[in-house]
């Protein structure tokens, strides 16, 4: 599993149109996101938004993580043999 890049942070705001999630990003973060990008050549980023365990009054609910996952190259797919279903349909049913 690869490390764990943290960048940036939110929090739930309740406002007159609902709930909407405010994420703040320092430069800092920024430069790690543009880092990652850069040193794994990617077109894009997926980071998580996620809930911290202990939300404090008035500070951040949530925070962010880059999605660093990749597929194993050397995950190969079984082939899937036909599944054949067995017919379970009753004629002698007293209901239709």
């Amino acid at each position: 599993m690869s490390e764990k890049i943290y960048c940036g942070n939110a929090k739930i705001r309740k406002t007159n149109f609902g709930d909407q999630m405010q994420i703040s990003l320092s430069k800092d973060d920024i430069n790690k996101i543009v880092g990652y990008v850069k040193s794994e050549k990617l077109d894009w980023v997926n980071i998580n938004v996620k809930e911290k365990r202990e939300a404090v009054e008035g500070k951040p609910t949530h925070y962010l993580e880059i999605n660093t996952w990749k597929p194993d190259p050397n995950f190969k797919k079984e082939e899937r043999e036909a599944v054949i279903l067995k017919d379970t349909t009753n004629d002698d049913l007293p209901f239709a």
